[in-house]
């Protein structure tokens, strides 16, 4: 536990987000209709209500209304629907 608690110091004094050193996503949510996720690993399931993504932290969960994968490249993923109702994290 020590290791990570150095770890993490140091990646905060270096001025630099966490997610940017460590494997972890950064979720942007625009409004109600939109989320932006960076450092995603893959589709795990998509579904018109849910739509399930890799990340380095676990398993990305977007619930909501008429959901589509608007946009995907090799590590960010867009979002969009009639409405975001939750964004959470689960273990795989």
């Amino acid at each position: 536990m020590r290791g990570k608690n150095r770890a993490r110091r140091l990646i905060l004094s270096s001025g630099l987000p966490e997610d940017a050193l460590c494997d972890r996503a950064r979720v942007t949510m625009t409004g109600q209709s939109a989320v932006l996720i960076e450092g995603q690993h893959g589709v795990v399931e998509l579904a018109s209500g849910q739509i399930r993504l890799k990340t380095g932290s676990g398993i990305l969960t977007v619930m909501g209304e008429k959901l589509r994968l608007q946009e995907l490249s090799l590590d960010a993923a867009m979002i969009a629907g009639e409405k975001i109702v939750t964004v959470s994290y689960g273990r795989p």
